[in-house]
């Protein structure tokens, strides 16, 4: 087993095997983690979440369904899920979002900034970036239309468990929003396990 931990505000990318099971943990609980995937032989072919959604038939994945890349070919398997609260629409947290959404301006740490970074020692360039799986990331769809996000309900060791179904590269981010109930208003660290 490889055990990993990912500091707030920070990413990392790593390779995953076809068979390897991949954990991610809530440490302390109210935290999100963004996750990517690439096939390792042809990163072109990448995590979509609009395939994921298509193919599922549904916003909100359970244990079985798979998450599928922007050819239609499944990625990985959802097998454990502690909380069933995940989130497929947003994008990655950005400078550009910071200064849109918060006023911000200049540096604060993001996934998007965590993922170029993270994916730069595998030679990826940023360009592949596109919407994560927010894992743990409580967002709520209403009848209207509305979308709001809500703290996530992942408490202290909350997790899920991914199978990958072909050899891949992963890039993961503990989420760096302390400015709205996305991470409950702080930042916290991201626990990973991968074995066979």
């Amino acid at each position: 087993m490889r055990e990993l931990m990912i500091e707030p505000q920070q990413g990392l990318a790593f390779e995953l095997r076809a068979g390897e099971k991949l954990k991610v943990i809530d440490v302390e609980g109210g935290q999100v983690a963004d996750l990517l995937a690439f096939r390792r032989d042809d990163p072109q072919e990448r995590l979509s979440t609009g395939a994921t959604i298509d193919n599922n038939g549904s916003l909100y994945l359970r244990p079985g369904d798979r998450l599928y890349s922007n050819r239609y070919n499944p990625l990985l398997r959802l097998v454990e899920d502690t909380v069933g609260a995940h989130d497929l629409i947003h994008p990655p947290c950005s400078p550009e979002m910071y200064r849109c959404q918060y006023g911000i301006e200049g540096d604060h740490p993001s996934c998007y900034d965590n993922f170029a970074a993270a994916l730069r020692e595998y030679g990826l360039p940023a360009i592949l970036i596109t919407t994560p799986f927010n894992i743990f990331m409580n967002t709520r769809v209403y009848a209207d239309g509305r979308v709001e996000v809500k703290e996530p309900l992942s408490g202290p060791g909350d997790y899920i468990v991914l199978e990958a179904l072909c050899d891949l590269i992963v890039a993961l981010t503990a989420c760096s929003v302390a400015e709205s109930a996305c991470n409950a208003y702080r930042c916290t660290a991201i626990g990973v396990e991968i074995w066979k």
